[in-house]
């Protein structure tokens, strides 16, 4: 609205102006064609009848000013009323009377005349020839006026009928100002909404609304993030808790005088050194997850594209039969074989990836099954399925229950929370650590039974070539 009134504002100064300029011309040229003839008229009649019987047109006025210094002479017409022009005297050398140039004055009531000076054809006087230009003052100023009060009425109306289509136009933003106001209080479900319009404020909604939406995402994710190292460091300090403790009190019944015999005091030392086993076995299960989770936090923080040093070709053949020799040289009386894949001979199966990484996902695969099951062969499958390397460790043991098999992966999970784990058991972490270590990889894994009882785990990887 300021925009349009100084708009009308200066519209009308200017045009007012040119008008003005327009009309004075006009003025001009009437004075500069008539003043030498209208002087020369009235000079010889007063020069001829010895009086001022001559009267000029309308609106002119005539003065003549003798060289000689006699006082100067005034010839009005006759409709002329009012006060006259004040004008100097006017020598025949004086700039404006040898140019002829129309030049303004004012008379006694502050009125503008314009005014046209020369000498007459005897070089006697010098004469000015005046015409008012009250008459197009007054028609300027009410061009003025009436152009303001146009441009005023104009600007009511533009106001009265813009003003809602302001209001309208603008409310996407205002509802945008909105929702980052709630946002800000900690209302992150909050979404803009759409006008409907395919212009730039609905592509600033539509924008605006994917960031909130990946914000949201992204604090959904810290938070569950947090929850879950919360809960991770409690489950590891309840695990490290009881072989502390089992120390702790084997060293307190040692110093007491509880423990004294031979027997006794072997049964002891082996009974703090398979806790200090386990516990050493969890630390570093421990460690492996935080390392594997500080690898994620650097891969989701890499530009794309970028490659991981580490990163090689990998046989997943091999490394099943290395896992498979391993078990044999601590569990010698379990049977185990490697085999191809539904009935695939055995092949090259070769795999991107971090060696020693996929390495212990097999190993801890096989150690998982021989722990878990008490008998039995157990089968280590591998081979391709279209673009994947597929690898599955098969058991026949007591298997796990449909309803548990995705929640084996999770940290510490035990299907039975009451059960601790002996000396010979695992940390909990094992498949925890298969399953962050494959997703790394970009594959995946998961827990199925096995036909006629048992236990299979799945592991599905990109393949090479």
């Amino acid at each position: 609205m300021v925009l349009i009134a100084g708009a009308l504002t200066a519209t009308a100064i200017a045009l007012a102006v040119l008008m003005q300029q327009f009309l004075v011309r006009q003025v001009d040229d009437q004075l500069q064609r008539a003043a030498a003839p209208v002087a020369q008229s009235a000079f010889d009649s007063f020069t001829t009848a010895g009086s001022t019987g001559f009267r000029p047109p309308n609106n002119y006025w005539i003065q003549f000013m003798p060289v000689n210094g006699h006082q100067p002479i005034s010839v009005t017409a006759p409709q002329s009323t009012g006060s006259t022009p004040r004008v100097d005297y006017l020598s025949p050398e004086d700039e404006r009377v040898r140019s002829g140039r129309p030049f303004t004055v004012t008379d006694g009531n502050g009125d503008r005349w314009r005014v046209v000076a020369g000498v007459d054809a005897n070089h006697v006087a010098t004469y000015a020839v005046a015409r008012p230009l009250r008459e197009i003052d007054e028609a300027v100023r009410n061009l003025q006026i009436f152009t303001l009060s146009v441009g005023l009425l104009a600007l009511v109306a533009s106001a009265l009928v813009g003003w809602p289509l302001m209001n309208r136009a603008f409310r996407p933003l205002t509802q945008i100002e909105d929702t980052a106001a709630g946002i800000a209080e900690g209302n992150l479900s909050r979404r803009v909404p759409h006008p409907g319009t395919r212009d730039e404020v609905g592509s600033l909604a539509t924008s605006l609304n994917l960031m909130l939406a990946h914000v949201e995402r992204s604090f959904q994710l810290r938070d569950a993030s947090e929850q879950k190292m919360r809960r991770f460091v409690a489950d590891a300090s309840h695990e490290l808790r009881t072989p502390m403790a089992a120390i702790r009190g084997y060293a307190e019944l040692y110093r007491s005088g509880a423990i004294t015999g031979r027997e006794d005091t072997t049964a002891a030392m082996r009974r703090i050194e398979d806790e200090a086993t386990r516990m050493g076995v969890l630390v570093e299960d421990l460690m492996t997850l935080a390392r594997l989770d500080a690898d994620e936090q650097h891969r989701l923080a890499a530009s794309p594209g970028t490659d991981d040093a580490e990163t090689t070709e990998v046989d997943l053949t091999v490394l099943a039969g290395d896992a498979v020799a391993d078990t044999r040289a601590w569990a010698p009386e379990r049977t185990l074989r490697v085999q191809g894949l539904a009935g695939q001979p055995l092949g090259a199966t070769p795999v991107a990836g971090r060696e020693p990484a996929l390495r212990q996902v097999v190993t801890n695969l096989v150690a998982n099954a021989v722990r878990h099951t008490t008998d039995g062969p157990i089968e280590v499958q591998v081979g391709r399925d279209r673009d994947e390397v597929v690898l599955r460790v098969v058991d026949h043991g007591p298997g796990i229950p449909e309803e548990e098999r995705e929640r084996v992966f999770e940290r510490f999970y035990r299907s039975d929370p009451s059960r601790q784990r002996g000396a010979g058991g695992g940390s909990g972490l094992g498949l925890a650590i298969v399953a962050t270590t494959v997703e790394q990889h970009g594959g995946s894994v998961r827990a199925l039974g096995t036909s006629g009882g048992g236990a299979t785990f799945e592991v599905r990887l990109p393949a090479l070539g």
